[in-house]
């Protein structure tokens, strides 16, 4: 089962979990929170500890391991860096732990 198969929250307004701007994501995942986001109809995930950080597809495993912060916002998702998308992209889960 694909994550985008799952019942969506009712409650859910994307607006409520956009990022206004970069420097506010840049602290967020510092902080070692987790977020899941909608690109190009994939769904990823971004998991912080420790100043590491890996990123997955959901329902499908890793895609990088054990990134610095400047590296996870340098990864590549179809040719376009993390920080280039991810104030564009669908926020779809942010989990502070």
């Amino acid at each position: 089962m694909k994550y985008k198969d799952r019942p969506i929250n009712p409650d859910y307004n994307p607006d409520d979990y956009k990022f206004e701007t970069l420097s506010e994501f840049k602290f967020y995942l510092a902080r070692g929170w987790n977020v899941g986001f909608e690109y190009n109809d994939e769904y990823y995930g971004i998991e912080g500890h420790n100043n590491s950080f890996d990123i997955w597809i959901y329902d499908e495993g890793d895609i990088a391991n054990g990134l610095t912060l400047e590296e996870t916002l340098d990864y590549e998702f179809d040719g376009v860096k993390l920080r280039d998308l991810i104030l564009t992209a669908t926020i779809i889960e942010r989990l502070c732990s």
